[in-house]
């Protein structure tokens, strides 16, 4: 008898196709860096193949050796870090500041993975350290079912149903913050709602310190903005996003837009401008849960549950303030042939300038020069006709002159008048008529 390894099931001894999942039995590794099926770790559990693998980790089908338990085994394996040579358990890391990385993440998880052995509300039965890397075994819940395929049901939430469930997740995850640990990857695929409303939290990220070193993987919709940075420091308020994203779903069965696309233009609209009926002050408390910026968020998973249990809670809203410009440093950074060239253009251009402005001076002294030296075309001003002879006052000398030269016009004007005056000797001379003949020639007389 030996196992599929894929699902753990029995095989038969001639057979290679498993009956029960369908694949097919090799012996040989999904991929050539995973650990080789059928090898045992820790003298406890038999490792099979992948069912599933990120940047990270891997998680192989296992079997329990000594309780006949079918579980899941993680195994820190981060692909950038660190390789297997094909068909070796044992783990290398590459040299230098990869090999520092390697065992900094390597330590958080082991550490993790430990502490959470201790809480009954994670899928987290064990923790060991072999061939060179760290391992945590799960158990495989069978008594309840993911919240994925809850809200892919189609079934409609009660509402205190979907509270419940809500209020069940925050009690499981507060007493694993309160130890200082992450989820990092809430989400319904991994959240198991079991038969009585209780929450099992499964498939842990190990992002707390590992977020700082390496790249760490994200769920689109629920993870926040601040886990697509790598070297990014996490709070617990990953989580608290996680856990309202959720909510969201369940109250409008739409997947929240991812954090990127909201950092671009934040277009989520609140669940009751989409027809949902629901409280203000707890649509409040899922808005400012699912708030872009992590130092705007609400900080723990109890803030979030006060906020919805309140009345009055009011809405967070961003304040989005204008970012200062850098001075702009355009000449110290410049290189040495750079900074020649924009001395030789201020060199020219000084020399430019001081060469017009010599220019102009020249022009404007010689206009005035050819002004003072021209001789003026115009007729001068006899006396008495300029302005200043027709308005100055005049002595006593001149007002003699002027007086001669009246008496000397009007007896010129008289000699000239008596030339043009017939004499009285003539009209003397003329002989005088009788009174009957005098002729009138008035100005109004018509003749006859």
């Amino acid at each position: 008898m030996h196992r599929c390894m894929y699902c753990m099931n029995e095989l038969n001894e001639n057979e290679n196709t498993c009956p029960h999942c369908g694949k097919e039995n090799n012996g040989m590794p999904v991929n050539s860096k995973h650990i080789k099926p059928g090898t045992i770790l820790y003298e406890k559990y038999m490792a099979g193949c992948a069912v599933d693998s990120n940047s990270i980790f891997v998680t192989y089908a296992g079997f329990d050796i000594k309780t006949g338990a079918k579980v899941l085994i993680d195994e820190y394996l981060p692909a950038n870090l660190a390789y297997r040579e094909k068909g070796r358990a044992q783990v290398h890391t590459k040299s230098g500041e990869y090999e520092n990385k390697y065992y900094a993440g390597k330590d958080a998880f082991s550490d993790e993975a430990a502490e959470l052995v201790n809480y009954d509300s994670t899928d987290i039965i064990d923790s060991f350290n072999e061939n060179n890397t760290s391992y945590a075994v799960r158990e495989i819940i069978r008594d309840g079912n993911t919240l994925a395929d809850l809200i892919d049901s189609d079934s409609e939430f009660a509402k205190d149903y979907r509270k419940n469930i809500i209020v069940n997740l925050m009690r499981a995850i507060e007493p694993i913050h309160e130890a200082g640990i992450i989820h990092g990857n809430i989400c319904p695929d991994t959240v198991i709602v079991k038969k009585d409303s209780t929450v099992k939290l499964t498939d842990f990220s190990y992002c707390g310190f590992m977020s700082r070193i390496i790249p760490i993987y994200t769920n689109e919709g629920y993870s926040p903005i601040e886990q697509y940075s790598v070297g990014s420091k996490l709070t617990v308020a990953v989580d608290v996003y996680s856990i309202a994203a959720i909510y969201y779903e369940m109250l409008t069965g739409e997947t929240p837009l991812s954090a990127p696309e909201r950092q671009k233009q934040d277009t989520l609209m609140p669940p009751s401008k989409m027809g949902i009926k629901v409280r203000t002050s707890m649509e409040n408390a899922i808005m400012n849960a699912l708030n872009i910026k992590p130092e705007n968020r609400t900080p723990s998973v109890e803030d979030f549950y006060n906020e919805l249990k309140s009345k009055n809670t009011v809405r967070h809203w961003e304040r989005v303030k204008k970012a200062e410009k850098p001075p702009v440093d355009f000449y110290t950074k410049k290189s040495f042939w750079v900074k020649l060239l924009i001395w030789g253009i201020v060199f020219v251009m000084a020399v430019s300038v001081v060469v017009i402005a010599a220019e102009v001076s020249a022009i404007k002294k010689r206009a005035q020069d050819e002004e003072n030296t021209e001789i003026s075309t115009e007729k001068v001003p006899e006396e008495g006709d300029s302005f200043w002879d027709r308005f100055r006052i005049k002595d006593d000398t001149e007002k003699d002159d002027i007086e001669e030269d009246e008496a000397d016009a009007d007896d010129k004007n008289k000699d000239r008048e008596e030339e043009k005056e017939p004499t009285t000797e003539k009209v003397q001379d003329r002989p005088e008529l009788p009174d009957d003949k005098v002729e009138s020639r008035g100005a109004l007389d018509m003749p006859n």
